[in-house]
């Protein structure tokens, strides 16, 4: 896809640091299985004041477009590579530690906590927040009156232990390549027609990408990493199936974490390298527009919420299933996106 950009360049992402850090085996995202213990509103409260527990504990932050920057408090930082990102800053991550995850995953990952509660109790003492000690399932809650049992909603797709540990492994395998300078990762960009850095920034987040070894082959290669899923790329453009999901589904659009309450226009292409071919081009260097990717033509009508308000240009491919995907995706955006327009090359 030639891509043209909308929108005025501007600074770059900060390059990280070419020496490889050590890496810190800690936890990267934190469990709200024991959820209950606490009030749901406190935890709430919490989770969104992440900036201010980082202040705590002397990490110092500054804006960039729409994220926050600063050294990383777990690694020797020399150019800032730790990044508080999201609608409302609730999460975080250091690309050279592999690290991402929201207030009680840093409290895990920077030793001050090893447990979930233990890491809400670290949390509410460094901001001063007071804990209820009553618990949520101690409270007396009146019997419902009998009614006609409802249909139940479906649960949220979740991955197994054994699954996110598979996608952990793809993504800090591509980290280690990246930083340790493996020629996989030029032949991936080569092969792709897209330069090392667009790999790093593709790489951040909490969609990014990974190296894996499908079954039967002896070499790895590109994986597209989805916070609930690892998509493996075929690297021989006439092999069939072209891709293959190894673990998990896509349940959101690739990179859907980019697009904040400051971001107003998001870029829609129909798969994961078009996305990088956008970012290649510059499209979101002033902060403003996001480029996200869908599985194919597929588009869930249940992705149309996440676009809400937002104005919208549709770069599906040219030929007969991009062309019918690009008018199917128009109509479910109808009534959530702020405007809708389709690419078309060379404009």
């Amino acid at each position: 896809m030639n891509a043209t950009p909308e929108t005025k360049a501007a600074d770059t992402p900060a390059r990280m640091p070419a020496n490889k850090p050590k890496r810190c085996d800690k936890p990267t995202v934190s469990s709200d299985r024991l959820q209950l213990r606490f009030p749901e509103e406190t935890i709430a409260d919490l989770r969104h004041r992440l900036p201010d527990y980082l202040a705590a504990l002397g990490v110092e932050l500054r804006k960039n477009g729409n994220r926050l920057v600063g050294r990383c408090p777990n690694h020797d930082d020399r150019s800032p590579s730790f990044a508080v990102f999201g609608s409302r800053h609730e999460t975080c991550g250091c690309y050279p530690c592999d690290f991402s995850g929201d207030v009680f995953a840093v409290s895990q990952w920077m030793g001050r906590a090893s447990t979930f509660p233990e890491a809400v109790k670290d949390v509410a003492a460094a901001l001063g927040v007071y804990l209820p000690q009553t618990t949520a399932s101690t409270v007396a809650r009146p019997a419902p009156a009998p009614q006609r049992r409802a249909k139940e909603p479906e649960p949220p797709f979740v991955l197994s232990d054994t699954e996110r540990k598979t996608v952990h492994a793809a993504r800090l395998r591509f980290s280690d390549a990246f930083w340790s300078g493996d020629p996989i990762v030029d032949r991936i960009a080569e092969s792709l027609g897209l330069s090392r850095e667009t790999l790093r920034i593709a790489a951040w987040g909490s969609s990014g990408l990974g190296l894996a070894c499908p079954i039967g082959s002896s070499e790895p290669w590109l994986c597209y990493a989805y916070p609930n899923g690892l998509k493996w790329r075929n690297p021989h453009p006439k092999s069939t199936p072209r891709f293959r999901w190894i673990v998990g589904k896509a349940t959101a659009p690739w990179r859907m974490e980019w697009v904040t309450e400051k971001t107003r226009t998001v870029y829609l292409t129909e798969g994961e390298s078009d996305c990088m071919a956008l970012i290649e081009s510059g499209l979101e260097a002033d902060g403003t527009a996001a480029c996200v990717a869908s599985t194919g033509t597929s588009f869930p009508r249940e992705w149309a919420k996440l676009f809400r308000g937002k104005r919208v240009v549709l770069c599906f491919d040219t030929d007969g299933p991009g062309r019918a995907a690009t008018a199917t995706v128009a109509v479910i955006l109808k009534g959530h996106a702020r405007e809708i327009l389709t690419w078309r090359a060379g404009e």
